[in-house]
């Protein structure tokens, strides 16, 4: 009789032990539920053509006033004390121009190359594929000035877009980094970069490009 009784008197206990597994596993399919969503809802909405578009339009605008913006400092400076003063300013402006436009806008903004100049500039992973596929396209007969690309991806563990805008060699760029540099250009540059590696473009050719990305909330 005692061994029925307990037995008895276990049942609620038990019953009330799989009600609360129940209810957890119900709070958390709900909760995967959600996430998933979420990330359906976010992707939808970022990947979206008309997102994109705006996104990418945005870069464009927003890398034409920087390439304005360094063109008219560079030229500035090379007319106001020579062509040597304009390395002082790659090295000094240039950073100063970025975080400017960086705050004011809330984008990255930077310059990258696979021939380097400042080590800042050296390109992650995906600048690298991308100045690749550039070059690529270009001996495939693409004008240099033409190429760009857009892409959604994970940057440093947060959704971002990415814009990358080929820079082809520009007559103020020969100056600087064309194939008869002057000496005491040459001796700026190897006072400022002793590792560079940007030297020996001819006009047209592919310099690098503007890179830009934006975090997506």
């Amino acid at each position: 009789m005692q061994v029925l009784i307990e037995t008895h008197m276990n049942v609620p206990t038990n019953n009330a032990r799989n009600l609360r597994v129940k209810r957890c596993l119900t709070t958390l399919i709900l909760t995967l539920l959600v996430c998933v969503a979420s990330t359906t809802s976010w992707a939808q909405i970022n990947n979206s053509p008309r997102n994109i578009a705006a996104l990418t339009l945005e870069a464009q605008q927003l890398t034409k006033t920087y390439m304005r913006t360094l063109k008219k400092t560079l030229q500035g400076s090379i007319i106001a004390s020579g062509p040597a003063a304009s390395i002082n300013v790659c090295s000094a402006s240039t950073p100063a121009i970025e975080q400017s436009l960086n705050t004011q806008h809330n984008w990255h903004v930077a310059r990258t190359s696979t021939r380097i100049r400042n080590p800042n500039n050296r390109p992650d992973p995906w600048e690298l594929r991308v100045l690749q596929n550039f070059a690529t396209k270009i001996k495939k007969g693409a004008p240099v000035k033409s190429l760009e690309e857009t892409a959604v991806v994970n940057l440093n563990g947060k959704p971002a877009f990415r814009y990358m805008k080929a820079i082809p060699v520009g007559n103020v760029c020969l100056t600087c980094h064309g194939r008869k540099i002057s000496g005491n250009v040459a001796t700026a540059i190897n006072d400022h970069y002793p590792l560079d590696q940007a030297k020996g473009y001819r006009k047209g050719e592919l310099r690098g490009a503007f890179t830009l990305y934006k975090y997506l909330n």
